[in-house]
Formats: structure tokens, sequence, C-alpha cells
């Protein structure tokens, strides 16, 4: 018997597509949209990072530079993707990344998902 996957939940930034785009990791793990599920459009990076934290969520978000310092001190865990070309390769390796993941606590961790292209 195979041992059990962990299952985590997370929060996409706005710039993201709706969470259906991502079938995958919404299925498996507790996925929500910042805009699409909480209507919280436009609101400041800190204000994400506190709605991340108060619900246990880990962000996904294309803007790190921003997301860093406040998810540290925060102790909110990051992933931080490069621009994705095909929706497909996102839901891959993030499942692939959470899969891997050992700890489940929020530590405020900082993972770079990067896509390499294809031809």
């Amino acid at each position: 018997m195979s041992p059990r996957r962990k299952r985590y939940r997370l929060l996409l930034d706005e710039m993201f597509p709706p969470r259906k785009m991502f079938p995958q990791v919404n299925n498996f793990h507790n996925l929500k949209h910042i805009v699409h599920d909480l209507k919280k459009p436009g609101i400041k990076d800190e204000e994400i990072v506190a709605i991340a934290k108060k619900q246990n969520r880990i962000i996904i978000t294309k803007n790190t530079k921003h997301f860093r310092d406040c998810c540290q001190k925060k102790k909110v865990d990051l992933i931080g993707v490069t621009e994705i070309a095909i929706l497909e390769k996102f839901d891959k390796e993030i499942m692939a990344y959470l899969r891997r993941k050992k700890q489940r606590k929020m530590t405020g961790t900082f993972k770079k998902v990067t896509f390499k292209k294809t031809n």
C-alpha cells in the first residue's frame, strides 16, 4: 500500500486564470483564486499574505519580488513561477513539487518553479 499523499491549501494570485484551468492541482488540492473565488481583486500583496496566513494557504504567484519578504516574515510558504506558455505544464510541475514537499508546516519557504521551453 502506498503512503497517502498530502493535500495542500493553495492560493492563486490574480494574474492567473481561474483554478479550473489547472485540473490536477484543483482536483487534488484545495486551490482557491484570490479574484474568482475570494472576490478580492486589486488588493495589496500584504493583504494576500494575511489571507493566506489566516487560511493556512501556500501562495502561488509570478510576482515573487514583492511577496518574498512579507511571506518570510509572516511564515507563509510561497511558490514563484515563471511565465507559463502551456497551462498543462504548470499543472504537472506544481503537482510534482507538492508531491516532493516534505514539510506541511508553514515556514516562509520560497520555491521557484521554472518552465522549460519546448519546441
